[in-house]
């Protein structure tokens, strides 16, 4: 993983994610902002249109990391995905209705895990219409305990690294710029930048899965 880390394409695709996970960031605070007093579009905001922009994102994300982790598979052929029937919408759906779900389980509904998660389907859905239908694999979204425990270091890392971004980032802002309440912009951002390691070592695991079928 630590030579896709200093590769020059992880560098730009690490630099486009933070600019629009901040561009993110900012437009769903604006909306919040400005639905503030009306309770049918605050709700919407808060359950639909955000999470169906973070959904949005999270596919890039995976799309753009998916060649790095998988280096027999380019840019062009993994776009080809988004042409057959449905895969598209079905991939919206999952993620989307999954978030919606997540936003109603106290479990759940926190972005340090249900961020995760939804990296993972995503990452998991190209791994298994790119790779595994056609090469036949049979397919493991938890390939075995120790990844589900990788995983699982890495939320609590996150956790960790964007609770102290967001508490020293925010109050750095709030005193250059004299504003108030930057942390939940600031906590948002961490949480979709940070996805990144989540997807690789997550589809770490899944190319154990191409290793163990071509060596039977």
């Amino acid at each position: 993983m630590f030579d896709i880390l200093f590769s020059f394409n992880f560098v730009w695709i690490a630099a486009l994610i933070i600019v629009l996970a901040t561009t993110t960031a900012y437009f769903c605070l604006f909306l919040h902002r400005h639905l503030l007093y009306i309770p049918a579009a605050e709700w919407l905001t808060e359950h639909i249109y955000c999470p169906i922009i973070r959904v949005f994102l999270l596919i890039l994300m995976a799309f753009l990391l998916f060649p790095l982790m998988f280096e027999n598979t380019a840019y062009s052929q993994l776009f080809q995905l988004f042409f057959q029937p449905s895969f598209l919408v079905n991939m919206i759906n999952i993620l989307f209705l999954s978030s919606l779900v997540f936003s109603f389980i106290a479990i759940l509904n926190h972005s340090a895990v249900a961020m995760p998660i939804l990296s993972c389907i995503a990452t998991g859905l190209f791994f298994q219409h790119q790779i595994a239908i056609p090469a036949d694999i049979e397919f493991s979204w938890i390939t075995s305990g120790s990844v589900f425990g990788k995983i699982l270091l890495w939320m609590i890392v996150t956790y960790m690294i964007s609770r102290w971004l967001s508490e020293t980032v925010s109050e750095w802002i709030d005193l250059r710029f004299m504003v108030t309440d930057s942390k939940n912009l600031i906590t948002d951002i961490n949480y979709l930048v940070l996805q990144i390691p989540i997807v690789l070592v997550y589809g770490q695991s899944l190319t154990m899965q191409t290793v163990e079928f071509s060596s039977t």
